[in-house]
């Protein structure tokens, strides 16, 4: 289980990943039961307090306010409990309540061809019932009604189990469940049939028999009646000594009124939105006008939206569902198209008419007022089961008054965004398809042959169409125009970001028109968000950066937002870390914003919606970056700045927002962005991202010195990393230019640089005297954190010339220096340096106590790579006292997190650590294995010789050695940033 899970099917109980169970009061509970009992769809206060209450106290909307948030606490911060103008929605996936797991399955039952797929579903719906619903909270008896019909379909579902197993030939597993049904629901004929039968089957015609005589007597004491026609005939066939098999459904009546469109012949996928849909919009167990006239009766029609962005294939879905469906609703299907193209949505006076006219084909007179149409409609459809498909509805307007007042009926809507207003509503979100689904579309329009002929081909053109469903029709729709046209050219073709909304047009089809209706039809305001965020191209935005691009409040921009929303040109179901609306915008859909900002936006609006966006970035930057170390050059401008809540976590959560702006920035401000950046990437592991960066921006920047300085901060998270691959971050060339323009604050870095460098390649004497003479320099210079790498990197060299009491002197200077929490890092560094200095004098106690501590505050700051080097040495000091699982334990947890972080040159040095406990404990095989993945990973000629030296010498004499003699002998002292 890797999510929260619900379940209401017996005591309401909320399960989080690692199987703990969320704690709320009884009241609390009941509130989330009632939630959950109404899933995915607004619950008023009202109702809730109902709900609690059978005499509500004055307090009672407090009270209830309370409870949510206590729910809220209990629940993960990515779980949607949405406080709406009226009441409350919570937001889940079907897969995680148990209610919605159960009604899925029994769906998908429905429509299983196979008996025993069918029985399988049934029987994995039933295990999910563990007692009654919610009984462990204390709801009054206005949820009676929702209960019993869950009852109902619980016994529904008991009934169509049975069946399956008896035409399974699986008699001897029905009975006992039989029995015990017949016991909880006597007064269910169906029950009493289906185990006599069963036992007649088995030739068990006398306990047959005395099944007929118990359901006899328990109709007549509790009804007055006698057992109905078929059990009769079924006590008279097994009198007469057979076993007759129960008499087949009466064939449905024919559909008086069907306005549907076609099926869709080479319809794939959306398996769970058409299950989810089904369970929507069908009865439990019988036709509509047969279910509703027993057991709890529902008040108001069932409506259902499909909502998703032009292209994603609403309408199609809504049709297959429509006709799958068209068995429950035998007085008919009624259908409206609710747009007319270009002239925008129709008025519900002209849709009502239609409707009527469709139910009345030989009125001449209709009612002059919407008033009078719509009153008129409901009368006619009150006490018939209509479906009523409502298809690309503008909004809950145009829809109110479309809506039968009775439940016999249900509505099935197409929208673009989703229709909260409507009451009752149940939203089925569509997303684009999956991959599999998407190549199987392709398939089925250009030919299944010539599509997996080219699979890297279909591959870039179902990618170039963003998986959206008509882009993918039309490809296929020119493919199979054009056999002989190589996959591999539309693909390059489609390619082109500027040209590919011309090439998803054919005959009628076109993407483009299709997102030009929905962009028509917005506000000025709304317009202009729309092209703003296309000509930014952000993979997903936030509610500031769209008012940063539009030069307004954050207000204005989250009502522009909103709007697009309700469109469906903007998609608005993530929340990110910091608990932030995120909206995303579908890559066809990107383009065709970027092609209107081209057109519509001047030149200088486009320039100055960009500078917006990045001087809002370097704002927050600029305030957000005070608790990671400054970039390594000589430091930049100090701004105050308000922006706070510019955390780890905002950072993390708006990185390609930022990275996205170093792209769009002038060179001056991509430079000051990139660098501010970059130590917040390297210390959260992003290290091919803040290289690429870095690179970049040198490429691009306004003057040399620019150039220069950002090359300077690239060699040392190169050097960070144990990597100096790039020409353009070569220490010595840095230190000659800068030398030569006489900048000697910039000469320091490179010094330092170029000492951290001869540390990493084995010299630590010439290490030594330039992380010196750097020490001096920014001593001079004031820069405490120039002066605490420069420390860093002397204590380095200290432990590989093994002078120890140098290093703890070096190392406590440095920790009375880092005392602001930008420089946690190094406390960390410092603090491991003195564990390596005490385990190498033999004090591997204290050694251990400096690790645990270094590891807890690599934690606390958030600093990946301290806690994954801290916990190498920790398993090494592990290894040198004999304890030898705990070592295990600590270098395997080692060895994933720098797997996790990409980091191959401390995933090589945990392997040599891993075979040098190999080596002690006997293990010579296991030992050469991981010394040769150590050699596969790691690049410095030290640990390449260390290693190569290892596996020569390996021998049975080699192995066995006397605990902790191996790893210390062979273990390097220092190792600079590595250490």
């Amino acid at each position: 289980m890797t999510k929260v899970t619900f379940e209401v099917l017996g005591p309401v109980v909320v399960r989080h990943p690692d199987g703990r169970q969320a704690e709320l009061t009884r009241k609390a509970r009941a509130v989330l039961a009632a939630l959950l009992l109404h899933a995915n769809t607004p619950v008023t206060r009202q109702r809730l307090i109902e709900a609690l209450w059978d005499d509500p106290p004055a307090s009672a909307v407090s009270n209830v306010q309370t409870y949510i948030s206590q729910i809220r606490r209990a629940l993960p911060p990515a779980a949607r409990l949405h406080t709406l103008d009226s009441g409350y929605l919570l937001e889940v996936a079907r897969e995680d309540v148990d209610l919605l797991v159960f009604e899925d399955q029994v769906r998908l039952a429905a429509a299983e061809a196979d008996p025993e797929r069918a029985a399988r579903r049934l029987d994995r719906a039933l295990r999910l019932w563990r007692g009654t619903p919610a009984e462990n909270t204390p709801l009054t008896g206005t949820m009676t009604a929702r209960f019993a019909e869950l009852e109902e379909r619980l016994a529904g579902a008991r009934f169509d189990w049975a069946d399956r197993l008896l035409q399974l030939g699986m008699e001897t597993e029905a009975v006992g469940g039989l029995r015990r049904f017949t016991r909880e629901h006597p007064l269910r004929e169906r029950g009493w049939l289906q185990l006599m039968l069963a036992l007649s089957r088995l030739g068990r015609r006398g306990e047959a028999l005395e099944t007929y005589q118990r359901a006899r007597t328990v109709l007549n004491d509790e009804l007055g009646i006698e057992p109905g026609p078929e059990l009769r005939q079924l006590q008279a066939a097994v009198l007469a000594g057979g076993t007759p098999e129960p008499a087949p459904p009466a064939p449905a009546q024919p559909v008086a009124l069907c306005q549907l469109p076609p099926d869709i012949a080479d319809f794939v996928g959306r398996t769970e939105e058409v299950a989810t849909l089904l369970v929507a919009l069908r009865a439990p167990d019988a036709p509509p006008a047969v279910a509703r006239l027993r057991g709890p009766v529902p008040t108001a029609p069932a409506i259902t939206v499909i909502t998703g962005p032009p292209g994603i294939g609403k309408s199609t879905l809504a049709v297959r569902v429509a006709h799958l469906v068209r068995p429950d609703f035998p007085d008919g299907q009624l259908y409206l198209r609710m747009s007319s193209g270009s002239s925008g949505p129709r008025e519900p006076y002209s849709l009502l008419a239609e409707l009527l006219r469709g139910l009345q084909p030989d009125a001449s007179d209709l009612p002059a007022t919407l008033e009078g149409r719509a009153a008129l409609f409901r009368s006619l459809v009150a006490d018939r089961a209509l479906l009523i498909v409502l298809d690309n509805a503008a909004g809950a307007d145009q829809v109110s008054h479309l809506l039968p007042g009775t439940p016999h009926s249900a509505v099935l809507v197409t929208s673009r965004g989703p229709l909260t207003t409507l009451p009752g509503v149940t939203t089925v979100p569509l997303g684009v398809p999956t991959e599999d689904e998407a190549r199987a579309l392709l398939e089925g329009i250009a030919g299944e042959t010539r599509v997996r002929g080219e699979p890297e081909a279909a591959r870039k053109i179902l990618h170039a169409c963003g998986y959206l469903p008509l882009a993918i029709r039309i490809a296929g729709a020119r493919l199979a125009t054009r056999p002989g046209w190589p996959m591999r050219t539309f693909a390059a073709r489609l390619a082109d970001n500027a040209a590919r909304l011309d090439e998803l047009a054919i005959g009628g089809q076109d993407v483009r028109a299709g997102f030009a209706m929905s962009y028509d039809a917005l506000p000025d305001v709304a317009r202009r968000a729309f092209r703003l965020l296309g000509l930014a191209g952000l993979d997903s935005t936030a509610d500031w950066s769209l008012a940063a691009l539009m030069g307004v409040r954050q207000r204005e921009a989250e009502a522009a937002a909103e709007t697009l929303a309700l469109a469906g040109l903007l998609s608005a179901e993530e929340v990110d870390l910091c608990g932030q609306p995120r909206y995303r915008m579908h890559d066809l859909l990107q383009d065709f914003a970027h092609e209107r900002a081209e057109a519509e936006e001047s030149p200088a609006g486009r320039r100055a919606a960009l500078a917006r966006l990045v001087e809002e970035c370097l704002r927050r930057v600029r305030g957000g970056m005070r608790d990671y170390p400054p970039p390594a050059r000589p430091p930049l401008q100090e701004y105050s700045s308000d922006h706070r809540d510019s955390s780890r976590t905002w950072l993390l959560a708006e990185r390609g927002t930022l990275e996205a702006a170093v792209a769009l920035a002038e060179p001056a401000q991509a430079v000051e962005l990139a660098q501010r950046l970059s130590p917040f990437l390297a210390a959260h592991g992003f290290r091919q991202e803040v290289s690429d960066l870095l690179e970049g921006v040198a490429q691009r920047a306004p003057d040399t010195r620019s150039a220069m300085l950002t090359r300077l901060v690239l060699a040392d998270i190169e050097l960070e990393y144990h990597r100096c691959r790039s020409p353009a971050a070569d220490p010595a060339d840095l230190l000659a230019y800068f030398e030569q323009s006489g900048d000697g604050h910039a000469c320091a870095y490179a010094l330092l640089a170029l000492a951290t460098r001869d540390l990493m390649e084995g010299w630590p004497g010439e290490a030594l005297a330039r992380a010196e003479r750097a020490i001096a320099r920014f001593e001079a210079l004031k820069d405490t954190y120039g002066l605490l790498n420069a420390l860093s990197t002397a204590g380095g060299a200290y432990l590989d010339l093994g002078r120890h009491e140098a290093v703890a002197t070096v190392c406590r200077r440095g920790l009375g220096l880092a005392t602001e929490s930008r420089y946690g890092d190094h406390a960390v560094r410092f603090r491991r340096m003195l564990g390596i200095a005490s385990f190498n004098s033999g004090e591997v106690e204290v050694a251990i106590e400096h690790y645990k501590q270094s590891i807890r505050s690599s934690r606390a700051l958030g600093w990946g790579p301290g806690e994954r080097i801290a916990l190498r040495r920790l398993g090494e000091a592990y290894s040198a006292l004999g304890r030898y699982e705990l070592a295990r334990t600590a270098f395997d947890r080692c060895a994933l997190l720098f797997f996790q972080a990409g980091d191959a040159h401390g995933q090589a040095l945990t392997f040599y650590a891993l075979g040098e406990l190999s080596r002690e404990r006997g293990r010579a095989e296991e030992a050469r294995r991981y010394f040769h993945r150590c050699l596969d990973l790691v690049q410095e000629p030290l640990w390449r010789s260390r290693a190569t030296a290892r596996l020569a010498g390996l021998s049975s004499a080699d192995v066995g050695a006397a605990p902790g003699a191996g790893i210390s002998a062979a273990r390097p002292s220092g190792g600079g940033h590595g250490a």
